[in-house]
């Protein structure tokens, strides 16, 4: 099996023009004990001898490389950065709601064979040992970002589409009583635990947003923020960050359709660089399930490369990553984001779920929330306060 194919191994030419990402993957080889790793990787496959491949690559906090037993390959997933209370958390709860999606969906989740999510172990690393998918991720095939610029080609969409409109509404099927992340039992069984960095779980949608709403905080200073935006629109930019959080506690209890269970489980960062697909755009596997769990269903967002933020919303500056699409892109995302929803609606009838998931989609006032609270602590300027205006026009009653 080529692998170079599928896990878009990093070469030395790509970490001479990544200094920072070199200097990261040296300090984890050098402080991981790779032995190590190897002998727990038999001890948990029937003492079968392994080794290491050469090549490794790096996704997001990651380091990957491959484990070679004679008749199998493994995926080792070793932490960059030493662990911390918060880390070794983490990574409990997204193996916890990768177990929970595997238990009730057909969704492919690579198999976790073992993992440690702390330092205190011989590797020296918190690392996850999982199943190695044969696919290269959809950013990664069709000869990658350098042909297709990070979109996926047309004649692959309807396939593509399908198939994720199934996953979410999958996921979406998966509800709990309370919102928080998955937290898996003894015996197997799952409950509901505290959402990093805001507390909980949370028995309504309304406590929900009152808690992430005295927690949130932006991430840039008043004068960071005027050297970003032109002096016309800087008083209603850092208006509108500095009074977001307070005006959305306010309206908390009317945000929510739905304020009481069951709430869905949301996979946060559903990129197409995080499912591995095979030669016919079929998803044979998905990762990166950091900060999966339960939420409100007015946080639910279509997949995160097509999501278009609302025009209430609208403000980035011209270096920015996340700058606004021009009209002509925009309403291209916006075709696609519809065409993606008609699948959803397909999907749930195929799977003879209900409507809820389609809904909340075709939602403008709720999409609006979503992508307002999921970019306000990313630092994201915008107009946030824009998108509460139809919530509180609301009557309390």
């Amino acid at each position: 099996m080529d692998t170079s194919l599928t896990l878009n191994w990093k070469d030395s030419d790509y970490y001479l023009r990544h200094p920072a990402s070199q200097h990261a993957r040296d300090a984890c080889v050098a402080r991981v004990d790779w032995d190590a790793l190897c002998t727990y990787a038999s001890s948990i496959n029937q003492g079968k001898p392994c080794s290491l491949l050469p090549d490794s690559t790096m996704g997001g906090v990651h380091l990957i490389r491959l484990v070679n037993f004679e008749d199998t390959q493994w995926i080792a997933r070793i932490q960059l950065e030493p662990a911390t209370p918060a880390t070794a958390s983490g990574l409990r709860a997204e193996i916890d709601a990768m177990e929970l999606v595997r238990a009730r969906t057909t969704i492919p989740v690579p198999q976790v064979f073992g993992y440690k999510v702390d330092d205190t172990n011989p590797v020296r690393a918190a690392f996850t040992l999982m199943g190695f998918l044969p696919g290269s991720s959809a950013m990664d095939a069709d000869g990658g970002y350098d042909v297709h610029h990070g979109s996926i080609l047309p004649e692959r969409r309807d396939t593509f589409y399908r198939e994720v409109a199934g996953i979410q509404v999958q996921l979406a099927s998966i509800r709990v009583p309370k919102i928080g992340t998955v937290v898996r039992r003894e015996d197997n069984s799952f409950e509901v635990g505290p959402l990093p960095g805001i507390g909980g779980p949370f028995a309504t949608a309304t406590d929900f947003f009152i808690a992430w709403a005295k927690k949130a905080k932006f991430p840039a200073s008043e004068k960071s923020i005027r050297k970003r935006v032109p002096d016309d629109l800087a008083a209603d930019i850092l208006n509108s960050v500095n009074n977001f959080p307070s005006r959305l506690q306010s309206i908390a209890r009317k945000i929510a359709t739905n304020d009481k269970d069951p709430f869905p489980l949301y996979h946060r960062d559903l990129y197409h660089s995080n499912m591995i697909v095979d030669e016919r755009f079929r998803i044979i596997g998905t990762s990166d399930w950091e900060g999966a769990s339960t939420v409100p269903w007015e946080l639910f967002e279509p997949p995160l490369f097509i999501v278009v933020g609302p025009r209430a919303l609208d403000y980035a500056d011209e270096d920015a990553e996340d700058r606004q699409p021009e009209d002509t892109e925009r309403i291209g995302l916006l075709e696609e984001s519809a065409r993606y929803v008609r699948y959803v609606q397909e999907r749930e009838i195929m799977l003879k779920k209900d409507k809820q998931l389609s809904t909340v989609l075709l939602d403008p006032s709720a999409q609006g929330i979503a992508r307002a609270v999921k970019v306000y602590p990313e630092g994201r300027l915008g107009f946030h306060c824009n998108v509460l205006k139809p919530f509180e026009l609301l009557s309390t009653e």
